[in-house]
Order: C-alpha cells, then structure tokens, then sequence
C-alpha cells in the first residue's frame, strides 16, 4: 500500500520569491523558478528519511502539472542520496531526485514530457519543460498534450 509522506507542505516544490529574472535555456519549451521543500526527503539531521517502498511525494512541476511520485529505492551515495520511482498512473514513466553536496537535481519522465530541475544558485532551482524538438533526431516529435492526474 502507498503512504503519502506528511509534511508541513506536502508538495516537493515551493514558490520561489519574485526577484531577478534568470533566463530558461534554450531546449526550455517552459520554465519554472522553484525553492526545494526538503522536509519532505530529509530529516532534520539531514538524513534521508526512512520513507518505504511505495512512499509517495506530490510533484508540482508547474500549476497546472502535477504528478504523484512514487518512490521505490533511496541510495546513500557519499555525502547525498538518490531516490528512484516512478510517476502513479503514468505508464512509460520513471523519477529521479539526487541531493548530494547540498544541491538537488531531478528528472521526471512520462510520455508528456521530460521535466528536469538544476540549480541557479541561492538555494534556487529552475524546473524545464525539454523542447524535444530542439534536439537532433527530436523534429519528428509530437508535442502530446499534458495529462496529469
């Protein structure tokens, strides 16, 4: 059985605070400024949290895309941790959140879209929507429209 993880927000990402405009590259089709709630993978002791097979995490890659993740595997690797999932109700789908030398990174995939988040520095992070299209052997590519559940 899955088991949400509660947190004072459940959601992975918080709105980030209105301040100097940082430009999306160009394979970005949109782009997101985005501050990491980490409550939600770690503990306090900056430990991953001991979550479980079949724990899930709200994904809110923008406002109107929203998945639920859910995590099958957390690796201690050095100093951070990888978790590894997939995306509920998504066939096709797969996650992955590393956090290691205090920075986060995330690819979260489906046959909507590939999303990914990196770093700009401040503890900001900009979530992408991939251009597909934007990538040799991507001109073919059929811009699905996004279902989230």
């Amino acid at each position: 059985m899955a088991t949400p993880i509660s947190s004072p927000s459940s959601e992975l990402f918080l709105d980030a605070e209105p301040g100097e405009a940082i430009a999306a590259p160009p394979s970005a089709a949109r782009s997101r400024l985005v501050k990491i709630n980490l409550a939600l993978l770690m503990d306090d002791q900056g430990q991953a949290r001991d979550l479980g097979a079949g724990a899930e995490i709200r994904i809110n890659l923008f406002p109107d895309v929203t998945y639920t993740g859910v995590i099958e595997q957390v690796e201690s690797n050095g100093d951070g941790y990888s978790w590894m999932g997939y995306l509920k109700d998504i066939e096709y789908s797969g996650m992955t959140i590393v956090y290691t030398s205090g920075l986060f990174i995330g690819q979260f995939a489906s046959p909507a879209g590939i999303y990914e988040v990196s770093s700009v520095g401040d503890e900001l992070y900009r979530i992408i929507l991939v251009d597909q299209a934007k990538f040799q052997g991507g001109e073919d590519y059929i811009k699905p429209t996004p279902t989230a559940p």
